[in-house]
């Protein structure tokens, strides 16, 4: 079984997805057009709804400023 085929915990899933929307955030900031900002901003918005609905119980607020 590779990695990519490890079953990890539905928290673990959820925090990796969060972890990736915390990057498009920060991506989101040096973006050199409002496009880039606006559709990495989006991206970020689909990966913390995808953890959200993965693991609702282990949310994590977040707030302009957290991924500096």
């Amino acid at each position: 079984m590779s990695w990519m085929e490890q079953p990890i915990s539905r928290e673990d899933a959820a925090d990796e997805l969060r972890e990736l929307a915390a990057s498009c955030r920060r991506l989101s900031r040096r973006a050199r057009t409002v496009g880039g900002c606006s559709a990495l901003a989006a991206v970020a918005v689909q990966f913390d709804d995808d953890a959200r609905r993965i693991d609702p119980s282990s949310e994590r607020l977040w707030a302009p400023g957290d991924d500096e």
